[in-house]
C-alpha cells in the first residue's frame, strides 16, 4: 500500500516538474526601449507589472500546505507589434488557517532578455469559521535580468469566493503600483517611471485528476490580461 501511494506521489511531482519546465520554456514578449519615447517606454513597465500583479488563486477553505501554480498570461492586444505570451509560476505555504505565504522565483528566456521574477506576498483568509469566502492578497514582485530597465511591482487584491456543484469562481478587485528604473540612455526615455492602476478580475477553477484548471481574467480600461493556469496541492 505505501510504495502504490510512493508511485502516486511520484508520477504528480515528475508531472508537476514537467509542466513548470513547459511553461518557463514557451514565453514572447519584447521589454525592450529601444526607438520607443516616453510613452511607449511607460506601456512596457505598465504591461510588465500588470503581469506581475497576478498571484495564486487559493482556495480560502483549502487546508493543503503546498500549493504550486503554473500557467500562462497573454493581453489581447499587440504590445508594440508583439503579442506578449508570459509565464507565471508562484508556490503558495499554508501557515495557518487564516494565512498562507506566496513568493514567485523564476527565470526565463525571451528573444533579447533573460528576465528574473523574485516576488514574496501573503494572502489573508477570512469570514465564518466553516466557511471563508474573503480573501485579501499583497505581494512585491522585483523584475530583474532586462537590459533596458527593471522594475518593482506591489499588489494589494481582495477577492469573494463561491463555491458552485462543478466549479468554484472568484470575483475580485486590486491595485497595482510600480516603479521601474532605466538603464536605456535616451532623452525620450526617463530615468525613472511610475504609475498605478486599478483593476477588476474573475476566475473559476475545477478540479481534474488530481489537479485543479483554471482560468481567469484582469479588467482594466488601457488593458485585458487572460490567463490560464494549473494547481497541484501537496501534504
Amino acid at each position: 500500500m505505501s510504495g502504490a501511494l510512493f508511485n502516486y506521489n511520484m508520477r504528480f511531482y515528475l508531472i508537476t516538474l514537467v509542466l513548470a519546465g513547459v511553461i518557463l520554456s514557451a514565453q514572447q514578449a519584447n521589454f525592450r526601449f529601444d526607438d520607443l519615447d516616453r510613452e511607449a517606454a511607460r506601456n512596457i513597465a505598465f504591461h510588465s507589472s500588470y503581469w506581475l500583479s497576478n498571484h495564486p488563486q487559493l482556495d480560502p477553505n483549502d487546508n493543503h500546505r503546498l500549493v504550486i501554480n503554473g500557467g500562462f498570461s497573454f493581453y489581447f492586444r499587440k504590445i508594440h507589434g508583439t503579442r506578449w505570451v508570459l509565464p507565471d509560476l508562484d508556490i503558495a505555504v499554508r501557515i495557518t488557517r487564516n494565512l498562507s505565504l506566496t513568493a514567485k522565483l523564476y527565470g526565463f528566456q525571451v528573444d533579447k532578455d533573460a528576465p528574473q521574477v523574485i516576488g514574496s506576498g501573503f494572502q489573508y483568509y477570512f469570514g465564518n469559521e466553516d466557511n471563508k469566502a474573503w480573501v485579501t492578497s499583497f505581494q512585491r514582485v522585483d523584475l530583474k535580468g532586462i537590459a533596458h530597465f527593471r522594475l518593482t511591482s506591489i499588489t494589494m487584491n481582495v477577492q469573494k469566493w463561491f463555491s458552485g456543484s462543478f466549479l468554484n469562481y472568484s470575483i475580485g478587485a486590486g491595485a497595482n503600483i510600480f516603479r521601474e528604473r532605466s538603464y536605456y540612455h535616451s532623452t525620450e526615455i526617463p530615468g525613472r517611471i511610475e504609475g498605478e492602476s486599478k483593476y477588476f478580475d474573475l476566475d473559476a477553477i475545477i478540479p481534474f485528476k488530481g489537479f485543479r484548471l483554471g482560468a481567469g481574467i484582469k479588467i482594466h480600461p488601457e488593458s485585458q490580461l487572460f490567463r490560464t493556469y494549473i494547481m497541484k496541492d501537496f501534504f
